[in-house]
């Protein structure tokens, strides 16, 4: 599996929103040259994609969101490829700069190219994929489809924004949640602590 964790001045809904517009992946995902989403059942959609890599390929990809923190993906139809499976996982970053992305991708390309080619073609990928969604910020539309995810799973459970179940204010504390992943940056990269385990990606 090739990793890359990279940093965005931008909101996590906002970057969120972004990615999984995936009926827009062709104005700005790298290599990809149409994406259509086919089918929609709640946080599990299947999207056609058509991309323009070594040779022109179409797949069907499932994704399965975690609104505004995950997006995970699979390969669920097409030839070209044999698998194709991959995640962007967003998380605030430590220093209060926006977003930190970590992004994972992994392709059983078969007999159109060796597996070292492939993870060359990962790396290059997924380095495109962060300068495209820095870019993307600044021109996509606002859709606040996913910006309001934490009101709505607020709105779910009977309480308002900012207002506990039993109807405290905003300024009660807070239930302590159990830490999942943690993200601190060094002069050399990135230290990531996720559920029990430490990464450590290095700068491009």
């Amino acid at each position: 599996m090739t990793k890359s964790v990279f940093q965005i001045d931008a909101p996590k809904d906002r970057l969120f929103e972004i990615i999984a517009d995936f009926n827009r992946w062709g104005e700005w995902f790298p290599t990809c040259k149409e994406a259509k989403i086919v089918t929609e059942k709640g946080t599990t959609l299947q999207v056609e994609l058509t991309l323009a890599s070594m040779k022109t390929i179409t797949m069907g990809l499932e994704f399965d969101l975690t609104p505004t923190q995950l997006i995970n993906f699979r390969k669920y139809s097409g030839k070209d490829v044999k698998d194709y499976v991959g995640s962007f996982r967003l998380m605030n970053a430590s220093d209060g700069a926006g977003t930190v992305v970590m992004g994972e991708m992994e392709m059983d390309a078969g007999a159109i190219a060796p597996k070292f080619l492939v993870s060359k073609m990962m790396e290059k990928s997924l380095a495109q994929t962060a300068e495209a969604l820095k870019q993307r910020v600044h021109t996509a539309p606002v859709t606040s489809k996913y910006a309001v995810a934490e009101v709505v799973g607020a709105a779910a459970t009977g309480a308002a924004p900012g207002v506990g179940a039993a109807g405290a204010s905003s300024q009660a504390v807070p239930a302590r949640r159990k830490r999942i992943v943690h993200v601190t940056q060094s002069g050399e990269g990135y230290r990531v602590w996720l559920m029990g385990k430490t990464h450590f990606y290095k700068f491009e």
